[in-house]
């Protein structure tokens, strides 16, 4: 294979020798940036960069932790080299030259750094640093050691399988989904360096994250939508403030002319969602998004119904907590109780929980999840993970390919992973290809309960015709049993439309005789949208 300069080049800053942290090497200017200034080399400044440039000459001998001055006077010759170069202007130069450069004190060597980030953060929103240090306080944990050693092993799993993305970068929030502990937390592919923590400090567009909570707020309005409502997926065309056209299209880049409520869930159409949520208002979705538990509130721009927002792979796993646990809010933890060194009890962190949504809209939203993993965008989890288990989810995907998401919970664990990169350059993957894989590998590792919810005291079932969306006899063909939140079921008992529109009226065919007596049971919503909806 011919190598041109680029692939030389790159291939030399992703290997050089930059430093040593105890018995290991620090290689490539991706990981020196993080072992030395805590971020990514996309976050990097001049000066910072300048600074990693002067350590080829000799790592040890610039070393800015062990002999700053001399890394300092080696970055101001390099900076006066880009400027020679013209690579950065006389003003960058300026001020590039003025003050010293600040570098993170050594990376402790804990066994879980990402997690022990946040327990840290979560301590100084009540204690002072110098408390913590000098108190020997005992602070316990939700964290579960085998779900983190799972989570960093789906993450190390999936990234060797895209040797050819070397900057790819990931994410991941376990919870317990009863009472939203948090038992994992991964801030990147290297799991046990301390440094960017993307699962706390990553603020990501969601892109189809956000549609739940579009199908939320209309079925919210059971006199008005429920999951066999017709939605238009016609081309929608949007007019910014500043004058231009926001065409959304579906990624499939077709139009579906006017599909069930559930279907363009489950599929995640663009177009459809668009038109549903300009019809419900974006304020009502913004309300919907706050009562799952993000804050502030969103732009109230038409872009927020596909995810513009963005959001951290924690912030995601909260919201996602309160469709997992049938619309009851409940802040996650990451600290259960702190005592003194004597074990009297400082702080105990007790469960709260607040009813936020009715629970009815919300078991139909998480029927249509379901239908996401079997039957839609998420159905390639089943590589991973029996279909016994109902696993409940969604993928996200934004522009250009640029990040991947996925959300899903088991009937016990819920887990939001985040696939990208750090420079916001395309990724070639989707939800489908990125997260969700990751999410797959983790959760196969950990025992799991089926997710299945008894229905709310609001909820009844209907036989209906998938063709009108209308109660019609349990015989005919295509029936099926769909839940509407009570009241708002169809009363009108129609013809079996399909039987109708396929031959014309037909006489009722007898049973053979083997199945007289017998009633044809009707198939569940979860089971009919590839033979009806193909």
């Amino acid at each position: 294979r011919h190598f041109t300069k680029d692939d030389i080049l790159e291939a030399y800053i992703n290997e050089v020798y930059l430093g040593q942290d105890g018995t290991r090497a620090i290689h490539g200017f991706g990981l020196a940036s993080e072992f030395y200034f805590g971020k990514p080399t996309a976050l990097l400044s001049v000066k910072e960069i300048a600074l990693l440039v002067g350590m080829l000459k000799g790592p040890s001998a610039y070393n800015p932790r062990t002999h700053p001055d001399r890394a300092l006077e080696r970055s101001h010759t390099v900076l006066h080299l880009m400027a020679d170069q013209e690579l950065i202007s006389s003003t960058q130069l300026k001020k590039a030259l003025a003050g010293p450069v600040s570098v993170i004190p050594v990376p402790t060597h804990s066994p879980f750094p990402f997690y022990l980030d946040l327990v840290k953060r979560r301590l100084l929103e009540e204690y002072r640093e110098e408390d913590l240090k000098t108190m020997g306080l005992r602070i316990f944990t939700p964290l579960d050691p085998l779900v983190q050693l799972a989570a960093e092993k789906g993450v190390a799993e999936f990234m060797k399988t895209r040797d050819q993305h070397r900057d790819l970068e990931a994410a991941v929030v376990v919870t317990d989904s009863a009472s939203n502990e948090i038992q994992a937390l991964v801030g990147g592919k290297r799991a046990r360096f301390s440094g960017f923590n993307r699962a706390l400090d990553a603020l990501r567009p969601i892109g189809s994250l956000v549609k739940p909570a579009v199908y939320l707020t209309a079925l919210s309005e059971p006199g008005t939508y429920t999951l066999v409502s017709r939605v238009s997926d016609a081309p929608v065309s949007l007019e910014a403030p500043d004058g231009t056209l926001w065409q959304p299209r579906n990624f499939d880049r077709k139009n579906h002319g006017d599909v069930p409520l559930y279907k363009a869930l489950v599929h995640s159409y663009n177009t459809s969602t668009v038109r549903l949520g300009m019809t419900l208002g974006l304020d009502a979705v913004a309300d919907t998004l706050g009562h799952l538990g993000h804050t502030p509130s969103p732009p109230l721009v038409p872009a927020m119904l596909l995810g513009s927002l963005d959001m951290s792979p924690v912030q995601v796993a909260q919201v996602y907590h309160t469709l997992a646990s049938e619309g009851f809010y409940t802040p996650a933890r990451a600290i259960k109780a702190v005592y003194t060194p004597d074990g009297d009890t400082l702080q105990h962190y007790a469960l709260t929980i607040e009813q936020r949504l009715a629970p009815g809209p919300v078991f139909l939203v998480n029927k249509a999840l379901q239908a996401v993993v079997s039957e839609g965008t998420g159905k390639s989890l089943a590589r991973w993970l029996s279909p016994n288990l109902g696993i409940a989810g969604k993928t996200g995907t934004t522009n250009d390919l640029r990040d991947t998401w996925f959300a899903g919970y088991s009937g016990n664990r819920l887990a939001v992973v985040w696939v990208g990169r750090d420079d916001n350059l395309p990724t070639g993957l989707t939800g489908a290809t990125g997260a969700l894989q990751v999410f797959g590998r983790i959760m196969a590792k950990l025992p799991n309960t089926p997710l299945d919810p008894g229905p709310p005291d609001d909820i009844e079932w209907a036989v209906v015709d998938p063709v009108t969306g209308q109660r019609t006899g349990r015989d005919c063909p295509g029936a099926l049993a769909v839940p509407f939140i009570k009241g708002s079921a169809p009363d009108h008992l129609t013809p079996c439309a399909r039987t109708r529109q396929q031959t014309g009226p037909q006489p009722t065919a007898p049973e053979p005789e083997s199945h007289r007596g017998e009633t044809k049971k009707p198939r569940y919503l979860i089971d009919w949208l590839k033979d009806v909806f193909k």
